[in-house]
């Protein structure tokens, strides 16, 4: 009987688990919170701004002078919802995998792990998904979308036939894009609170900020923004904020600047990415579940996330 052998497996499970950026591009700046249990079924957690203040009182004040401190807040609860794929090989592939390594013709790894890579993406790119836009079906929200981020768009610039155009980084200046930069920046670190850590923005305007000032000036925006800006920690790429994706109506790409500290906002995953046992059916062909179960993004404070439409 043509059973998928250990090291095959332990193969599987080494290309099922390798690191590629752009399907774990959430992971790069968010933390990722395992400490759910692998079956629940909702998690839920509390969130809260303080509120009050201390106050300078005169020799002679009265107890109702004192202001006194507090919490204003409430409880969140997220569904936890499987991203399930599967992996299958028929008999005569497993036949001729065990023929390969039977004639020392089987290197590494004898069963074609083209499949697994794919599972492996699908997984990755629903979790990137959940993390950035959510899912309507499911009522999921994301740092794009979620009730009470701060959500704008960006100024319009000198250059454009009409307002859409001119708010396009493509059209502006380095210093207008700048200008929407430090707003962005600004609107984050509102009442010195968090701390604008990370900016997420598609390729495409990625690669504009690698545009030099001018033909007399070659720095470019983003080193600039390295070297003198000392705006950003992180600046991250990822195609979910691209126009395709971002789920705004104004065809247009985002960008968002965020506090991605651990008690601001993480990535609820009860249980991560799993390889299931094989299981085989009356023909003998193998079948093998790939499961992660997750909620999505845990975000505690709203305020600290802005999203920039219209770039």
């Amino acid at each position: 009987m043509p059973f998928i052998s250990k090291e095959d497996l332990l193969a599987i499970e080494n290309v099922l688990y390798e690191v590629e950026e752009e399907e774990l591009v959430a992971r790069q700046f968010l933390n990722v919170n395992t400490n759910f249990p692998a079956f629940a079924a909702e998690i839920g957690y509390d969130w809260y701004d303080r509120t009050g203040s201390a106050a300078i009182l005169a020799s002679g004040a009265s107890a109702k002078d004192v202001p006194f401190v507090g919490e204003k807040g409430g409880r969140e609860v997220q569904k936890v919802y499987s991203i399930v794929t599967g992996i299958k090989y028929t008999k005569a592939e497993m036949l001729a995998a065990q023929a390969r390594a039977t004639l020392g013709k089987g290197v590494g790894m004898s069963l074609d792990t083209t499949r697994v890579e794919t599972a492996r993406r699908y997984i990755a790119e629903t979790e990137n998904r959940l993390a950035f836009i959510g899912d309507k079906k499911f009522g999921v929200k994301g740092l794009l979308n979620h009730p009470g981020i701060q959500v704008q768009t960006v100024a319009e610039g000198a250059k454009g036939t009409n307002a859409n155009s001119k708010r396009l980084w493509a059209n502006k200046t380095q210093a207008e894009i700048l200008e929407d930069l430090r707003l962005a920046k600004a609107a984050v670190e509102k009442g010195n609170i968090f701390k604008a850590r990370v900016l997420i923005l598609s390729s495409d305007l990625f690669n504009i900020l690698l545009r030099p000032f001018s033909e007399h000036n070659p720095m470019t925006i983003y080193k600039w923004l390295q070297s003198e800006g000392v705006y950003f920690e992180n600046i991250i790429q990822t195609s979910n904020v691209s126009k395709e994706h971002n789920g705004f109506s104004d065809s247009s790409d985002c960008f968002v600047v965020l506090d991605n500290n651990k008690k601001v906002v993480e990535l609820a995953v009860p249980q991560d990415m799993e390889l299931g046992n094989p299981v085989y059916d009356i023909l003998e062909n193998s079948e093998q579940a790939v499961e992660e179960r997750t909620a999505g993004c845990i975000i505690r404070h709203p305020s600290a996330i802005y999203v920039a439409k219209g770039a």
